[in-house]
């Protein structure tokens, strides 16, 4: 069970613009959202159903793995580290996407940021 800081802090990333933006579209999806995971990660599993933009099967695991890290913060910096473009227009451009074609998108980066730093700060 997590304690009370460690809530607080995965609450406060709920408000940051990629978890907003990922929260309307599993809204417009018609995704309830999970109280837990933060809902960048719970579109990006969601995503997974149907998926074949993944270049490595072990990207699915690597998710699960970012999902329940303890540090959600740096769980997030690993994902928007290396976005080409930066995380600002990537979160433009998501803006326009359809729910599935978003997940797919940032599981894309996801999958590039795998193979191109194969260190993972949150294992």
């Amino acid at each position: 069970m997590c304690d009370k800081r460690t809530y607080r802090r995965t609450e406060s990333l709920r408000l940051t613009p990629l978890n907003r933006l990922a929260s309307l579209k599993l809204k417009v999806a018609g995704v309830a959202e999970h109280p837990v995971v933060l809902p960048v990660f719970q579109l990006m599993s969601w995503g997974l159903v149907d998926c074949s933009c993944l270049a490595s099967e072990e990207t699915a695991d690597e998710l699960m793995q970012l999902v329940w890290q303890p540090d959600q913060r740096a769980a997030l910096d690993y994902l928007l580290g290396s976005i080409p473009g930066g995380a600002t227009a990537f979160q433009r451009k998501l803006l326009h996407m359809p729910p599935r074609a978003a997940a797919w998108a940032l599981l894309g980066v996801f999958d590039m940021r795998l193979r191109s730093e194969p260190y993972k700060p949150y294992s």
